[in-house]
């Protein structure tokens, strides 16, 4: 086996230990398995090139509800954030982008067997994504911004998850000392607005993306969906899923009862990014 073959191999498993960042022991016995299948299966140009779909997202928008429909659909091998789920990954290419070449010969490794996956964690990997599978198409499914904050700031104890989570250590939630509804309002727009741009550049490479409102989805209204895997979805509802913890006392109003300096907050903030996805202010 040629020598710098090896020697990509080793950086690369480095490189996946940590993006992998596991909560309990599993994740090095995971990296393992991942790399004993590189030396077992050499994913080669035609299996690369068939068709795969990436569903990328802001969160909170019905990503794991579309998952389990299509499941009860029958399609065949649908992930809800795949493991390893390239969190610390995603937000570091957001940050300061890393080598999409070494980016793309991870996600082979770890997105060989996938048909479609939801996962707001791959918002930034969209370029590393069509390098890694040619064949790849993908799909924009988000929410109403004014819903999508109202429903993250109903989150128990938001204070201490913006302090805590990787997600909010950087820029894509605005400055910590921001106000946690402002911060929210930047998450939102930054992350929408990063998988608009990415995909206005794979559209430019003839692969156009189909965007999906979580409005469509959970009324039912899956026509393009349907057309644009070429898979026939049958079953066009089911019950909810993800219901968090939030008790009815705590939730944060919706928009209309939000106080006017936050109405405007938002429109300032997100008022581009809501245009652009063709939702009405």
């Amino acid at each position: 086996m040629p020598g710098g073959f090896l020697r990509r191999l080793y950086h690369d498993t480095k490189f996946l230990m940590r993006a992998d960042e596991p909560q309990s022991g599993s994740g090095p016995r995971r990296v393992l398995r991942t790399v004993r299948k590189r030396f077992k299966r050499r994913l080669n140009g035609k299996a690369a090139e068939k068709p795969r779909y990436f569903c990328l997202n802001s969160g909170g928008c019905g990503s794991k509800y579309l998952v389990r429909l299509l499941a009860d659909n029958g399609w065949p091998s649908v992930w809800h954030e795949k493991q390893p789920d390239f969190n610390r990954l995603g937000i570091e290419h957001y940050e300061s982008e890393l080598n999409e070449s070494r980016l793309a010969r991870l996600l082979r490794y770890t997105r060989w067997d996938v048909f479609l996956e939801a996962n707001n964690r791959l918002f930034s990997l969209s370029q590393p994504l069509a390098q890694a599978f040619p064949g790849c198409r993908f799909i924009h499914l988000h929410r109403d911004g004014r819903q999508a904050v109202s429903s993250a700031m109903s989150r128990p104890n938001v204070e201490r998850y913006l302090a805590t989570s990787v997600r909010f250590r950087g820029s894509l939630a605005g400055f910590r000392e921001m106000r946690p509804l402002e911060r929210m309002c930047h998450y939102w727009n930054n992350m929408n607005r990063r998988i608009l741009d990415d995909l206005e550049r794979t559209a430019a490479e003839t692969r156009p993306a189909l965007s999906l409102s979580f409005e469509s989805l959970v009324e039912g209204r899956l026509d393009a969906l349907e057309q644009f895997a070429g898979r026939p979805i049958a079953i066009r509802r089911r019950e909810a899923v993800n219901r968090g913890p939030t008790k009815v006392s705590a939730r944060f109003p919706e928009f209309a009862d939000w106080r006017t300096a936050d109405q405007r907050l938002f429109l300032e903030i997100c008022g581009e990014t809501m245009n652009r996805l063709g939702r009405s202010l």
